[in-house]
């Protein structure tokens, strides 16, 4: 099935100055936000597509936590089939899964309105929590922290388990059963899928990778309540209840983000102005502002960053929320051309320094180290425009082609998963480089290399959903001069 078009329109067409957009960029770029992408829709118009380099429209983005919402829709549309009951207790689905003893009475009295609520009798994500294969069984076995219903506790395993929930009641994947019931009619990816657990159920929580038009054109489905061409896909009173405050997250919200203590729906975020969104870490963002009658996708990296969804968010209360006009401005040419220019040209930042190679030439070379995961020899090689950062593991080499002033793209060591590299001199003697993955492995690993002499000091970070234990640590070494 081909995908419905997006309208498109000039933002001075549906009340949005081009110079707010140009703002908005100009908050997050002086903040060093990496972003991913930016899509905004007023009145049911594109009006401004933006993708920062080698992004693009066709680009699969781990869109992690938003998955969580994608369950949420499928919970409701199986509720409307009469498969389920939201005050049913969770236990009722899984007998293979309890303890020969029984479930606790906490675990006992859990009902999955209370998991959509994310107010489990747990404070932590169990399979995180008690490492296995089977992330399902984990929620069944943990012990409980408290009596559920009470509340909010970020708990990714109920989501998880919810999503298992759907593959019990009906016969399909997520993602399947959702193309069948909605997504196949808004035109959703047929490219898009969601990564599996380590017994193959698909991760509820955080796996699903897919454009971010899709995400614009779920969003789209979600604010109409539902309905798209006429037909009612999803149900409306499901919906409404998912969409509004549940649950209060002030005590215990993300990260201490003020965007995300204004309440949580089922498996939905509420956010100030009136707003409500789809919410993955790192950024991945779906906004519905319907007070404005405005809709935003970004996707992102801030792992790492504190505060940095906020300050997304942040970008859009301050430079593009004031100056939303109810009326369509007058055209203004050179501004909606300055902005699809400055569009045209974003690209992933490199990592900034001095010029290079600078003052900081003639540490080439190889160095033997001792350090993480069997870090044993570091090989540094520079040319004009970038080089290459050698790390040999005990159980191989991870080879790093950077750019200097610009990202390399390439794949990251044996996973083959797109990454964009840099590196920069901090100063004479501190070599930076950043590695920023892009497909399903979304997130950083950064290495700093201290030069002394024939000495060397490396802080390896690595900065995503489960970091990879060769770039978690520190390591010393010298030169070898044989």
């Amino acid at each position: 099935m081909s995908a419905p078009a997006l309208r498109t329109a000039t933002p001075e067409s549906v009340g949005i100055p081009s110079e707010a957009l140009h703002s908005v960029l100009d908050f997050w770029e002086e903040r060093g936000l990496a972003m991913h992408s930016l899509l905004v829709m007023r009145r049911d118009r594109l009006v401004l597509e933006a993708y920062w380099k080698p992004f693009g429209p066709q680009t699969l983005h781990r869109m992690f936590s938003q998955t969580k919402s994608l369950v949420s829709l499928a919970i409701g549309l199986l509720e409307e089939e009469g498969r389920l009951c939201l005050d049913d207790p969770i236990c009722r689905y899984f007998p293979d899964k309890l303890p020969p003893a029984g479930p606790t009475p906490e675990l006992a009295a859990l009902t999955i309105r209370e998991m959509l609520c994310m107010a489990t009798p747990y404070r932590r994500t169990t399979y995180k929590d008690h490492p296995g294969p089977d992330w399902v069984g984990s929620f069944f076995t943990a012990p409980a922290d408290h009596a559920p219903g009470r509340f909010f506790a970020y708990d990714t395993s109920a989501t998880h388990v919810l999503c298992a929930l759907v593959g019990r009641l009906s016969g399909e994947e997520l993602l399947p059963y959702l193309c069948r019931k909605c997504l196949d009619e808004i035109g959703f990816s047929p490219k898009a899928y969601c990564l599996g657990d380590p017994m193959g159920i698909p991760q509820g929580g955080s796996g699903l990778l897919a454009c971010p038009r899709d995400m614009l054109r779920l969003l789209r489905l979600l604010a109409a309540e539902g309905r798209w061409g006429g037909r009612q896909l999803l149900p409306a009173g499901y919906l409404r209840q998912a969409l509004c405050r549940q649950i209060d997250t002030e005590a215990n919200n993300a990260g201490g983000e003020w965007d995300f203590a204004q309440g949580y729906g089922y498996q939905f975020w509420r956010l100030s102005h009136n707003g409500w969104c789809l919410y993955g870490m790192g950024g991945q963002l779906s906004i519905c502002l319907p007070d404005k009658d405005l809709l935003v996708v970004t996707t992102a990296d801030t792992q790492g960053r504190q505060g940095g969804v906020q300050l997304i968010l942040d970008g859009l209360w301050t430079c593009l929320w004031p100056r939303l006009a109810p009326d369509p401005l007058p055209e203004n040419p050179p501004a909606w051309a300055a902005l699809r220019e400055r569009v045209q040209a974003l690209t992933l930042a490199p990592v900034a320094g001095i010029p290079w190679p600078g003052s900081a030439a003639g540490h080439d070379g190889t160095y033997r180290l001792h350090g993480p995961a069997g870090l044993r020899e570091m090989t540094l090689r520079s040319g004009d425009a970038g080089g290459t950062l050698e790390l040999c593991y005990s159980s191989g080499t991870v080879v790093l082609d950077f750019g200097a002033g610009s990202c390399h793209c390439g794949s990251f060591a044996e996973t083959q998963i797109p990454c964009a590299v840099s590196a920069a001199w901090k100063d004479d003697r501190t070599l930076l480089v950043q590695v920023c993955l892009l497909g399903e492995r979304t997130g950083s690993l950064l290495v700093q290399v201290v030069f002394a002499g024939d000495a060397v000091t490396l802080l390896l970070r690595c900065l995503e959903e489960y970091p990879d234990p060769r770039f978690e640590g520190t390591a010393d070494g010298t030169r070898n001069r044989s």
